[in-house]
């Protein structure tokens, strides 16, 4: 959702689904505690601000998202179309010639990459010969929407699980427009329909009754976990479902593609805008391919407790409970399953500094999202909410704290002479904001509150958005000094950087020298 918002995406979706928070798991008819799906709302408390969870359908993700698009552009998407096939010519500006059909039109695109999005079975991939190795289990599944009528307590007020004796863990899922998705484990002798779908339902979930009222929706499929061999050949992209497969036991399918796609979006962009090197498109496959295999890893055993089956090197006793296991597994890796723990290694784009302050910040990882005011505002923004995913480099600067020995609202002396002396060498000609792409973006951040005027306070003017953290929130979380201050540079997609003194500035040059492309003149 933190993903989604800082891309202006987040509003309609929310609209539309269907949120809870807290989790209810049954047996027997009896609610247990501490299991099934409590493991969200563990991991996301205190964590995030949002603290909750959406259920909705992906057309209904598909259409905010087109929405949106049209907003930006209303001809920056045409569907449907097939790609019929493609063929590279390095030596062009445009090194890919795609052949398209548009409703029976079919025509020749030529372009600098092509990106395929399109689903486990990719013509994308197909076409370009990218392997897509994995392996395929024992273990079937269903899931359905439907709208429902029954007995059980509350059943559009969590995610709830059933554990089952028959049917393995149930998934019982609230979602948009009173439909409810539900999962259960397919027994392998029986013959998917309408009729038999729901009387399976019906025992899956006994002792508590249902009725179903429409079923709108329903798909068997065999259990495989697949990642691909590259995620990048070239100008060809693949992203989402087209880079991996896995079940769907942690509802992992769309917020992995959403973290694919936000870790490409900005990447892509800009190397076509000229901004970055190729170098930065070419971390999208290292970053995103190695949290693929992390992620089939864990859904392989996963998959197979849903299904009633302990995996081998947990050495389980014969009679033992998969639930039990089940729950272990989510809580060790449940922040990286809600999202809030996705990382990255060091690369290009994610440096440490060795001589840097030390900070409560990892380079790689996403940081707290604390709360900041604007000046004179009555209430508070989250730090995200300032920096919006536009494809540029945040460089948040935390100036430092006021002087306590002063009678009216100013830095420290020693914070106000860091400050001016790095805002000077910014405006500098040799400084790496006039000498490389425009790639940058600024938000300084004072200690403090009772602020009647920025300037005054920092004894110059600011350097981009100010804002004024007046509890200390921002400073303790990111694990600022703030007799001392800090610069960390935020990725566009809200990963941390890189983080120096503000003194640093030949570091902080270096790190963008890297990857931003000159200043063209």
């Amino acid at each position: 959702m933190e993903l989604l918002d800082q891309l202006g995406l987040l509003d309609q979706i929310r609209e539309t689904a269907f949120l809870t928070r807290g989790s209810a798991t049954f047996k027997n008819g009896q609610e247990i505690e501490s299991r099934g799906w409590s493991f969200v709302q563990e991991a996301i408390d205190g964590n995030t601000n949002f603290d909750y969870c959406l259920g909705i359908r992906q057309p209904y993700t598909e259409d905010s998202i087109r929405g949106r698009l049209d907003d930006l552009d209303t001809n920056v998407l045409t569907a449907p179309a097939k790609l019929i096939k493609y063929s590279i010519d390095n030596a062009s500006e445009y090194p890919v010639t795609a052949q398209v059909d548009f409703n029976g039109n079919v025509i020749d695109i030529k372009a600098k990459y092509l990106v395929g999005a399109d689903g486990g079975r990719s013509t994308v991939r197909h076409l370009a010969n990218i392997g897509f190795p994995g392996a395929q289990s024992a273990f079937k599944w269903i899931r359905l929407d439907a709208t429902i009528r029954t007995n059980m307590p509350a059943p559009r007020s969590f995610a709830v699980s059933i554990e089952s004796p028959t049917h393995g863990n149930v998934l019982w899922l609230p979602v948009d427009n009173g439909r409810t998705r539900i999962g259960v484990v397919w027994p392998k002798d029986t013959e998917p329909s309408d009729e038999t779908i729901k009387e399976e339902v019906k025992k899956a979930v006994h002792p508590f009754e249902v009725e179903f009222d429409t079923l709108d929706w329903w798909s068997v499929y065999d259990i495989g976990q697949r990642v691909a061999e590259r995620f990048k050949n070239g100008p060809i992209i693949i992203a989402g479902d087209a880079a991996h497969g896995h079940s769907s036991a942690s509802a992992q399918g769309m917020n992995t593609g959403i973290h694919d796609s936000t870790n490409l979006g900005w990447k892509l962009a800009g190397v076509l805008k000229g901004w970055y090197t190729e170098g930065v498109l070419n971390t999208y496959e290292a970053e995103r391919r190695s949290s693929a295999q992390k992620l089939i890893q864990l859904d392989t055993e996963i998959a197979a407790c849903v299904s009633g089956t302990i995996p081998a090197r947990f050495n389980a006793p014969p009679d033992a409970d998969p639930n039990v296991y089940l729950i272990k597994l989510y809580r060790d890796n449940a922040a990286f399953t809600v999202g809030l723990g996705v990382s990255y290694e060091e690369n290009i784009l994610n440096q440490s500094n060795p001589t840097a302050p030390k900070l409560a910040i990892q380079v790689g990882h996403r940081p707290a999202d604390p709360f900041l005011f604007q000046p004179g505002a009555k209430f508070p923004n989250r730090m995200q909410e300032f920096m919006p995913n536009n494809g540029k480099f945040w460089i948040t600067i935390f100036a430092g704290g006021l002087d306590p020995d002063s009678k009216v609202p100013k830095l420290r002396k020693t914070s106000a002479e860091r400050f001016i002396a790095f805002k000077s060498y910014l405006e500098g000609p040799t400084s790496f904001l006039n000498t490389l792409s425009s790639a940058f973006q600024f938000v300084t951040i004072i200690r403090g509150d009772g602020i009647f005027q920025s300037a005054e306070t920092l004894n110059t003017t600011g350097i981009g958005k100010i804002v004024h953290d007046r509890t200390g929130e921002a400073y303790e979380a990111y694990g600022v000094d703030d007799t001392e201050g800090a610069v960390v540079v935020l990725r566009p997609d809200g990963i941390v950087g890189f983080f120096a003194g503000m003194d640093q500035k030949e570091a902080i040059a270096k790190y963008f020298e890297g990857f931003v492309q000159p200043r063209s003149t």
